[in-house]
């Protein structure tokens, strides 16, 4: 899992945005209720963040599921994160918000836009208190729970505290993408809360929590090669991967290192004890992989 700018690593993104409170006096004398807390606009320093008006406050903070470069899985500092294109494949991303209001806001769910579900589908978005900073030298607990398509459930949130948004998306219907296609999930999410006995909106911007999916490798069964079970490529034809896997298959390293077979240059590794993995050394979207006989 990779973790993006938490506040504990006091990034330059992250340091520097101002906070709006918000005081509520209550008569001491009466016990009238309280009038509904008003929201002022704040002021953020960090690019990319977008408030609006509401109790709460993107942090900048993100986290990301697994991604793999055999997945098709990659980005630039330009077009930010790509995730290859493949049926079945499931994919969560978690932003934290806090509560700038001066009471509990209770945010009871959140959603995000869906540019194309018929490929990608933000199926379900969880809501829930964000863990404790670390103590110390401690480790950060992780913001992303299992992906689930339960709905979520409201959490209160005290002041100055932060709640975790947890996007689930199921990737389908992969070969209806078109082979130059890419499609955008930007980075803003709708919340729903209520503060002071009042329901609300409030739309919030992270453009670094959007992100591309693009066409994912094209993974073909071949013909088995002498001494395996099975061999699967990964936008290589079977011809090559079926030379590579031969010539790869006993390396001076025993379990890893790099392989010169049928014109490339191959970084191979043991996936599990059976099953050898190896791929391009500069473009791991194009791998082979072969599980041989016990």
């Amino acid at each position: 899992m990779l973790r993006v700018m938490r506040r504990s690593t006091a990034s330059a993104l992250v340091a520097g945005f101002a906070l709006t409170g918000v005081a509520c006096g209550a008569s001491v004398r009466t016990a009238a209720p309280r009038p509904p807390a008003r929201q002022q606009p704040v002021s953020l320093t960090i690019p990319g963040l977008d408030a609006g008006r509401g109790p709460f406050v993107p942090t900048g903070t993100l986290e990301t599921g697994s991604t793999s470069g055999h997945w098709g899985d990659g980005g630039t500092a330009r077009t930010g994160a790509l995730l290859g294109c493949f049926s079945g494949r499931h994919y969560s991303f978690a932003i934290e918000v806090r509560n700038r209001a001066g009471t509990v806001a209770i945010l009871t769910g959140a959603s995000g836009p869906d540019p194309l579900p018929q490929v990608i589908d933000r199926v379900a978005v969880q809501v829930r208190p964000a863990p404790p900073p670390p103590i110390g030298e401690g480790i950060a607990r992780p913001l992303i729970e299992h992906w689930s398509a339960a709905p979520t459930r409201p959490v209160k949130i005290r002041p100055g505290r932060s709640a975790v948004v947890q996007s689930n998306f199921l990737i389908r219907h992969c070969d209806s993408l078109p082979h130059d296609q890419k499609v955008v999930v930007p980075g803003s999410f709708v919340l729903r809360y209520r503060l002071s006995g009042h329901a609300g909106r409030q739309h919030v911007v992270q453009r670094n929590a959007a992100f591309g999916l693009v066409p994912g490798p094209i993974i073909r069964s071949c013909s088995r090669v002498p001494g395996s079970v099975s061999v699967m490529s990964g936008n290589i034809g079977c011809a090559v991967a079926r030379k590579a896997a031969t010539a790869c298959r006993h390396m001076s390293h025993g379990t890893w290192g790099d392989c010169l077979a049928a014109g490339r240059r191959w970084g191979c590794h043991l996936h599990s004890s059976w099953v050898q993995e190896c791929s391009f050394i500069y473009r791991t979207s194009r791998w082979y992989r072969v599980r041989w006989a016990q």
